[in-house]
């Protein structure tokens, strides 16, 4: 496949632009950030990401810590039947792995790698016992039936968590505001390139294995200033970590008539966001079974959807739905995405979220089936307004179940997380 090359002056100033049209939820993740940075404590994943910095910065030259590890062998996963795209993805996860092709098999054998190997060994142990809290609980709570789709707003990279409560689903459409980028040419880098890169991807996993949600500016920082020029290598990274075998990753040409309509446009006239899309093909090794990832770099804001007006109805041919909403910064509790909300609330079979989801009272409202699991928390102080009366009466009349894995922004570390789960008592239109 042919990936265009999208660091053009122009594209740049469209992207600068795009920061004043979302300037007031990139104030409020600021905000969450300073709040949570307080929250985690000592420990806290700021001192993590300045120790990795240290780590990396050592010179790979040395002949101390950054030779081969000698820790007992870990068995390497066979090579990609489809290329060598399972293979890339280990290795940006630090994770063991086999290759035919000696490019990437000098990277595996590098110390840049088995740096990264160890840098990333606490961080995937973390995220393992995460999911196997996750799983156990999804069993318990949610629909196992394999097929249908999952769709994800404001997704973010975020596979980890829609592919833990919905591992069965044949298609997964996340739409947020981080560009695609593309794949990290690893076997074409030299030494000092593939280590800055596996770095760069440690930085942008440490708030989703740390907090379990990714920070919105640390995203812009870590992902589309970094090296990786995209949610690309993260997302192949958290699908390796999750025993996933990649078969094929494919640029969508979404609405071509509609992109040429709109580059014929004066400068001016154009979205503050381009679309870009791209389609991960997958399976689980022991299924077999072929499962994709449709992910969209897309402004969903009413304001932004007049260029795309497509979208909504490509988004409603995918029938009943699950959707999941998860820290979200309540934007569906305003007037600026009536488009997304309708389409959440019109076709969605299941819902699950948090509070910055969809308000309650519009669920309690609408005949939806509601359980409540875990216990409900005042927000974080810059959300206090968004406090909901109704719902925290819901909960103190709920089961007072235990949610054993971090949910949401009001996570701390005494694990009091929270779900909605919200089933269409009526077939969806």
């Amino acid at each position: 496949m042919q990936w265009q090359n999208r660091k053009g002056t122009e594209r740049k100033r469209k992207l600068d632009n795009h920061n004043r049209a979302v300037a007031a939820t990139r104030r409020a993740q600021l905000q969450i950030a300073a709040a949570t940075k307080r929250a985690v404590g000592p420990t806290s994943v700021w001192q993590r990401r300045e120790l990795l910095q240290l780590l990396a910065a050592a010179p790979l030259w040395s002949s101390l810590a950054l030779a081969a590890p000698t820790d007992a062998p870990v068995a390497a996963a066979p090579p990609s039947e489809n290329g060598d795209l399972t293979t890339v993805a280990r290795l940006l996860a630090g994770l063991p792995a086999s290759s035919n092709d000696p490019a990437l098999m000098r990277i595996l054998q590098s110390p840049a790698w088995h740096d990264h190997q160890r840098a990333s060994a606490a961080g995937a142990a973390k995220l393992t016992r995460r999911l196997r809290a996750m799983n156990q609980w999804q069993a318990l709570h949610l629909d196992r039936a394999a097929g249908g789709t999952l769709v994800y707003p404001f997704s973010g990279p975020d596979f980890v968590n829609a592919y833990a409560l919905f591992p069965q689903r044949d298609a997964y459409i996340f739409f947020s505001l981080e560009e695609p980028g593309e794949l990290p040419q690893l076997a074409a880098m030299n030494d000092g390139d593939v280590a800055k890169t596996l770095e760069d991807l440690r930085l942008a996993l440490n708030d989703l294995v740390h907090l379990n949600f990714f920070i919105t500016p640390n995203m812009k920082e870590n992902v589309r200033e970094s090296s990786l020029h995209g949610v690309a290598p993260v997302l192949l990274a958290m699908m390796a970590l999750m025993n996933l075998q990649i078969d094929r990753v494919t640029a969508l040409d979404l609405w071509s008539e509609r992109a040429a309509a709109i580059a014929a446009l004066p400068a001016d006239k154009q979205p503050e966001l381009p679309l870009h899309a791209l389609q991960i093909d997958f399976h689980r090794p022991k299924h077999g079974r072929t499962q994709k990832l449709i992910y969209l770099s897309l402004d969903v804001s009413d304001r932004q959807l007049r260029y795309y007006p497509e979208f909504i109805t490509w988004l409603r041919g995918f029938t009943a739905p699950a959707v999941l909403l998860k820290s979200a910064s309540y934007l569906l509790h305003g007037g600026g995405f009536e488009q997304v909300r309708n389409f959440v609330l019109n076709r969605a079979s299941v819902v699950v979220q948090d509070d910055t989801g969809l308000p309650y009272r519009m669920l309690a409202d609408g005949g939806w089936k509601i359980d409540l699991h875990g216990r409900y928390e005042q927000p974080v102080e810059l959300f206090k307004k968004r406090y909901q009366d109704d719902l925290a009466a819901a909960f103190a009349k709920a089961n007072g179940d235990t949610v054993p894995f971090p949910f949401g922004y009001n996570w701390r570390s005494n694990g009091n997380s929270f779900v909605i789960v919200a089933r269409r008592e009526r077939t969806a239109t």
